[in-house]
């Protein structure tokens, strides 16, 4: 079908409805804050979606389109690329080493100079 078809679709069973339901069309149109025109041009299938929404309120019907309102759920399948990889392992975090306390020795063993004090910057000049 194309969109015009299934427009006037639409609004063919909108009037359908209506009728079933005994009700006027000016009530209808007046209920759904619209004109009588456009409810007609509705039911024609030219009318637009906040007005098909607002009539099928008054006509009790909204519910038709729960399923266009309902959230889109993703397939378990689809989930599950979406996610990609996940962790298989924890990672084991490996323990540092505590900072040697002064011993009066550089980095690489050898002994510091002057008293195993850090060698003071002359900044003076």
């Amino acid at each position: 079908m194309t969109d015009d078809a299934i427009a006037r679709e639409i609004g063919q069973r909108i009037e359908a409805i209506r009728l079933k339901r005994n009700i006027g069309q000016d009530i209808v149109a007046h209920e759904a804050g619209i004109s009588r025109e456009t409810y007609r041009k509705l039911t024609a299938g030219k009318g637009t979606l906040v007005n098909i929404i607002a009539v099928l309120r008054v006509l009790g019907e909204l519910e038709r389109l729960a399923s266009l309102i309902e959230e889109v759920r993703s397939s378990p399948l689809q989930l599950a690329k979406m996610q990609g990889k996940q962790r298989q392992r924890a990672t084991v975090t490996r323990a540092t080493q505590p900072a040697p306390e002064h011993t009066g020795r550089t980095p690489i063993g050898k002994p510091s100079l002057i008293g195993g004090q850090k060698p003071h910057k002359d900044e003076s000049w």
